[in-house]
């Protein structure tokens, strides 16, 4: 019988209709190529070849693929057109298959090819669960993955399908003792073909009844997508990679969440850009993290680049502090004041050596630079157990099964306990002023930009539903004598802090603007002053990635404005744009960070529901102003 290769849509059979948004694509969404770099290197690093004293090599290469050599890109062209057919009314999809067309006549497409050496590839091929071939190509939602190891096919396979214009993806692996296999994978909508509906994930391979089976015979492909060692080929079909920057933000990603692994000469990874070539390495990743330092960069424009800092402190501090959480000795902390970084970060890393995310207390008396690495296996496993698909966080509020979610809590109580004594145990007092930010979502000098929030950023429906007095996250502010003001004859904000710590009243020059015939037009010179609020929450809702601010005034208060702003990861405050705000269901109007024309009712809680144009958790000041 012919073997019949092709794109195969498994039928719907009545099932749910599968639309465009996909939760698992939307939340890579949100700094793209940092989770890019991220999952990829991750999910190959945890692939090394066990016993073999060699290091994993990572390379990213944009090239110009002839169309002709994709696998059937004629039958994905017709089920994007498909999918918009049966969901003619979403906007977003109309314009996915506009672009997805216009690459589609192009006679050369952008493929990124990613591929890792010195790695075991997808092993498991023939097996149909619980195996890293079946967790990457056939499962959603769980993860193949257990114990210490760092990455997941669960979730973290759905970044790469962020940069294609097509939303396909194509693998190949070559394993020992199982030899070499080759699949394609789309991510849709549902859709219809010859009458019958179809399902939104499709595959390319061999067809065989009612399945796609993975093409096991390389000589039968194209030579671009053979293999004869070990290891994994990932192939972004129609690559999204037209910003010129996309080189910078693979490399400072790469550098910044893996820097212990190349110094240690564990990891390399080579970035290619059609003619254009980098490579990171053990020799030139000082250098390269100083010239980050220097451009001051920003991954996806807007994450702080912190690893020319640790690598510092690695470099500088021996001494090392052990402590015993789960087992003797089994978390590690180099922990030192530079003076030439004065403010306050310690990297969290598990034994995995990826950067899990940076613990920056506002309120310490003392500056330091700090690496945290979980070393003991136990650790190891409750901690990865706690984190998020991101691999960006540790909390236990992720944990379904209650004695575990207990017992790992607790761990993380433990461990941020013996954290914080060791930054307490420091013997210099710093010379440099406290900042003591107003208005800020959390007030406990224990607390951090990721698990110190753990209860005031519970889903929405279990703080309003509870009474909890212990929830309310008060923000008293320390002297409301002498209240900022703004004056709205200028378009600027005040700074916050500065040598007056935002305690003296602020104006600004500025041209006279007419009052308009809007409800909240200010006119000119008119000041808004800022006033104390008995308290302000922060819950966020991360099913549907927005906030609920919940505000309660000391009195009623009317044609309000409340300002938004974010703690970055170097310590300062940056704008923190909306995109929507509603009260009740009802549209606000917004400006920038500003919501405009709220009236506040001192005997109740004011609810606001806002969406930012950055759509992740972030520790934020909120302010609120009135006019004079």
């Amino acid at each position: 019988m012919k073997e019949v290769r092709g794109w195969y849509f498994p039928n719907n059979n009545g099932g749910e209709a599968e639309g465009f948004e996909n939760q698992g694509i939307n939340q890579f969404k949100m700094s793209p190529y940092g989770k890019l770099a991220r999952e990829i290197i991750q999910n190959s690093y945890d692939a090394k070849i066990k016993g073999e004293n060699k290091k994993v090599r990572v390379e990213f290469r944009l090239i110009k693929l002839e169309k002709e050599r994709i696998p059937n890109l004629e039958n994905i062209k017709e089920s994007i057109n498909a999918s918009v057919e049966y969901f003619p009314e979403l906007d977003r999809l109309q314009k996915f298959k506009q672009n997805a067309n216009e690459k589609i006549e192009k006679d050369t497409i952008d493929v990124l090819k990613i591929s890792d050496y010195n790695t075991t590839g997808l092993v498991g091929i023939d097996e149909r669960i619980n195996s890293a071939w079946y967790g990457l190509i056939k499962s959603s939602g769980n993860s193949t993955k257990s114990g210490i190891s760092g990455g997941s096919y669960g979730s973290g396979k759905h970044a790469a399908f962020v940069f294609s214009y097509f939303r396909t993806i194509l693998y190949g692996t070559f394993v020992e003792n199982e030899g070499y296999a080759f699949q394609g994978k789309s991510i849709l909508c549902s859709h219809k073909k010859d009458g019958v509906e179809k399902r939104g994930i499709g595959y390319w391979g061999k067809i065989e009844e009612n399945e796609c089976k993975p093409i096991r015979n390389q000589e039968t492909m194209d030579e671009f997508y053979r293999r004869n060692e070990t290891g994994t080929d990932l192939y972004i079909i129609g690559a999204k990679l037209e910003e010129k920057n996309w080189m910078a933000n693979i490399i400072y990603s790469v550098i910044e969440n893996f820097w212990k692994l190349i110094i240690e000469d564990k990891l390399e990874v080579k970035i290619v850009n059609y003619d254009e070539e980098i490579n990171i390495d053990s020799k030139n990743i000082k250098g390269l993290a100083q010239v980050g330092k220097e451009l001051n960069v920003k991954i996806d424009e807007h994450d702080s680049f912190n690893a020319y800092k640790f690598i510092e402190l690695n470099d500088s501090i021996e001494e090392v502090r052990y402590g015993s959480i789960c087992s003797e000795n089994d978390v590690e902390l180099k922990i030192a004041k530079l003076p030439q970084y004065p403010e306050k970060k310690i990297l969290r890393m598990r034994d995995t050596e990826m950067k899990i995310n940076i613990f920056s207390p506002r309120k310490r008396p003392v500056n330091f630079i700090g690496i945290l690495i979980a070393k003991g296996e136990e650790l190891n496993k409750q901690l990865r157990e706690s984190e998020p698909q991101t691999h960006d966080s540790w909390n236990a509020d992720n944990i379904e099964d209650d004695e575990d979610r207990k017992k790992v809590k607790d761990t993380i109580r433990r461990l941020d306990e013996w954290m914080n004594m060791q930054i307490d145990a420091l013997s210099y007092v710093d010379d440099v002023p406290e900042f003591d930010a107003e208005g800020l979502d959390f007030l406990n000098l224990e607390d951090d930009d990721t698990n110190g929030i753990e209860e005031p950023q519970r889903p929405f429906d279990e703080i309003v539903n509870s009474e909890e007095e212990e929830q309310e996250i008060l923000v008293m502010q320390k002297n409301f004598n002498a209240p900022s003001v703004i004056d709205k004859t200028s378009n600027d904000e005040p700074n916050a802090g500065g040598e007056n710590d935002g305690q003296e009243d602020r104006t600004r020059d500025g041209g006279e603007k007419n009052k308009g015939e809007g409800e909240n037009n200010s006119g000119s010179g008119e000041l808004y002053h800022e006033r104390q609020m008995f308290y302000i929450k922060t819950p966020y809702d991360s099913d549907k990635n927005m906030y609920r601010v919940i505000i309660r005034p000391m009195e009623n208060l009317d044609k309000c404005e409340i300002r938004f702003q974010r703690w970055t990861d170097s310590g300062e405050l940056e704008r923190l744009k909306i995109e929507k705000a509603y009260i009740d269901n009802k549209e606000l109007k917004v400006s920038g960070n500003i919501i405009n024309n709220v009236s506040l009712d001192g005997n109740k809680d004011t609810k606001i529901e806002v969406v930012f144009e950055t759509k992740r958790k972030c520790v934020m000041e909120v302010k609120v102003y009135v006019q004079s």
